[in-house]
């Protein structure tokens, strides 16, 4: 007898209130060897009298459905409601054999007796759910499921003040650039293009670091109190902040914790006296000198301090020591409470301690209750997103997705193993914390996006898959006119300010899929997701996403092959004479206004065929 493969955690990803009311749990289980599952489950107190003076704990079965499947593993759930607010149970397996199993905290074991309401072999191999503390849910700000974000590196972005350009300012150009590079981007410029982002749609505006530094990026911070120069003034900040209230976009800025620049004042410092300077522990060093020269010449120096990644222009901060936690949780405040900001995106998160992060939030949602804390995290993130630190992470392991299945690299060669990658992206996390999931497909840290694609057409379906999936979706200054770009610095581009017409087309598409976005957020938010793919057509995904009357069909075509009307209809649950309007507005009569080709006429009367690259978003009437 083979035991079918199973695991259950009682918190976390794997039993949690989406609401304070009702508890998901879910099972991880091995794929095709699982016939059905039933959660027998009550309160741990509540016992029903039975004859003879005897009683037993009081149950009952809830059955489980399986939910989704990653290729490695099911997942199987199951939503109730604890009148108490407690729960103890147990997962009754039934394999592929028609055998039963019990599975509890203590193990899988053959069920003795169906019938019995009790897990075989020892009573107490159940799982339990203590209490379901409404402190403990967690609750993004609402606001963020309906916000498009559009992320702003201020240094290429436009240039509103010549007056306080950094010395030999180079032409605005669409070439490449490198980090050493200044143009002029301030934050007057992007006061005066916000009506370009307010046109694309978009908002929400997420800036890289905007304080006192002497690099271009400003992840290098020599004063967290003040807005570097070159980009303005706090009066700038503070204006940009109103116009941007004024206009109903919010505004989130990026908080660099975890080490600094070599002109920060407590560093410099460090740097002159060394272990006779006050701030020696507000970093880690190891000994001094700070710098020791290595055997074999060249001169070669080991940093005798922890810094960012190896550069030892970034001393690591030591969030430990109770003065750099308060200077710190006090620049955080500062901005919330002196210029209202919306959100804080924290650099290098993961590699803070999670007390800090415990701190910040309860700190700063003090002022601002709904403050978006977006953390950079680019592996799994559950220890930080429990409800007590960062309300998001930035997506990165959906871009990857989406990026591998469009160039058909890191086996996900098919639409199938792109739903399963999704599928584990989805089940990593409680339900709650993917609908404030901040989403990219590109940043200042990677390829831009049409560069990675290849073509503006696969971009055009990478975005598309962006903005359908659970979350608050975020694009990359320059995207909206197909701005090109390789590895950081070359990501970091001047923006286009005088698009040609194929850019122009580029916005158009990307308006109207922030248009659909927003219309339709509360579908892309709440609703059930299907997706179905043909074997036949390896590059063929159709998501039906359903909420309340609304239904929303997504069409992805990522190969060259056209897909005709018999296979994507029936694939899309559509019948055959199905009323629909495409919300990308084509007309199903060839490129649309949008430019955008889909769903072009064949010979055969009343079908349509889905072009080879291509995406639809049909809502049914």
């Amino acid at each position: 007898m083979c035991k079918p493969e199973a695991y259950h955690r009682s918190f976390d990803n794997l039993c949690y209130s989406p609401d304070g009311k009702s508890l998901v749990v879910r099972l991880i289980a091995g794929v095709d060897n699982i016939k059905t599952v039933h959660l027998w489950a009550g309160d741990p107190h509540e016992w029903e009298p039975l004859t003879q003076g005897k009683s037993r704990w009081k149950c009952h079965p809830y059955e489980m459905r399986r939910a989704g499947c990653d290729g490695v593993h099911e997942y199987w759930e199951v939503t109730l409601v604890p009148p108490y607010k407690r729960l103890r149970y147990f997962f009754r397996i039934v394999d592929l054999d028609g055998q039963a199993w019990d599975y509890g905290e203590k193990g899988l074991f053959p069920c003795e007796d169906p019938a019995k309401a009790i897990p075989s072999g020892d009573f107490w191999n159940a799982f339990m759910f203590p209490y379901l503390h409404e402190s403990e849910v967690f609750r993004g700000p609402q606001w963020v499921a309906q916000t498009v974000w559009y992320q702003i590196f201020p240094e290429r972005f436009c240039n509103g003040n010549p007056t306080n350009d950094p010395s030999q300012v180079k032409p605005w150009n669409r070439g490449p650039v490198t980090n050493h590079e200044w143009y002029g981007g301030d934050l007057r410029g992007i006061i005066q293009k916000l009506d370009h982002i307010e046109k694309l749609g978009c908002n929400g505006i997420y800036l890289t670091p905007i304080f006192l530094s002497p690099s271009v990026h400003k992840y290098d911070t020599t004063d967290y109190l003040t807005v570097d120069p070159a980009f303005g003034t706090a009066e700038d900040l503070r204006e940009l902040v109103q116009e941007c209230h004024r206009r109903g976009i919010r505004i989130m800025l990026d908080a660099v914790f975890n080490h600094c620049g070599r002109e920060f004042g407590p560093w410099k410092d460090v740097m002159e006296r060394g272990a006779r300077s006050p701030y020696r522990d507000w970093f880690y060093i190891k000994e001094f000198p700070l710098f020791t020269e290595e055997k074999g010449g060249h001169h070669r120096h080991r940093a005798n301090f922890e810094t960012f990644a190896f550069v030892t222009g970034m001393p690591k901060l030591n969030t430990t020591n109770p003065e750099v936690r308060e200077y710190l949780l006090g620049v955080a405040e500062h901005y919330v409470r002196e210029f209202d900001i919306d959100g804080w995106r924290l650099d290098v998160a993961n590699e803070i301690d999670h007390e800090f992060w415990r701190e910040f939030r309860r700190r700063v949602k003090a002022i601002k209750p709904d403050l978006y804390i977006v953390g950079e995290i680019w592996h799994d993130a559950m220890p930080w997103l429990q409800g007590d630190q960062y309300d998001a992470v930035m997506n990165y392991p959906l871009d990857m997705a989406i990026s591998d299945f469009l160039l058909e690299k890191n086996w996900t060669k098919t639409a199938r193993d792109l739903c399963q990658r999704l599928d584990h992206l989805w089940f990593s996390y409680p339900e709650p914390v993917m609908k404030v999931a901040f989403n990219l497909l590109d940043s200042h840290d990677t390829d831009r996006l049409v560069t990675r694609m290849g073509s503006r057409e696969k971009a055009k379906l990478a975005l598309t898959l962006l903005f359908v999936f659970p979350g608050s979706p975020c694009i990359y200054y320059g995207t909206e006119y197909a701005l090109e770009g390789g590895p950081d610095p070359d990501n970091r581009r001047c923006m286009i300010w005088d698009p040609r017409p194929e850019e122009e087309e580029f916005f158009r598409f990307l308006s109207l899929l922030v248009q659909m976005r927003r219309q339709y957020w509360q579908v892309f938010a709440e609703g059930k997701r299907t997706y179905r793919t043909n074997q036949a057509y390896p590059g063929l995904l159709a998501i039906t996403i359903e909420f309340g009357s609304t239904k929303l069909q997504v069409l992805i075509n990522r190969d060259d092959r056209p897909v005709p009307a018999d296979v994507w209809k029936p694939l899309a649950g559509l019948a055959t004479d199905a009323k629909f309007r495409d919300l990308l507005e084509h007309t199903g009569l060839g490129a649309a206004a949008s430019g955008h080709r889909a769903l072009e006429p064949s010979r055969l009367a009343g079908a349509f065929v889905l072009p080879g690259v291509s995406a639809a978003v049909l809502l049914e009437e």
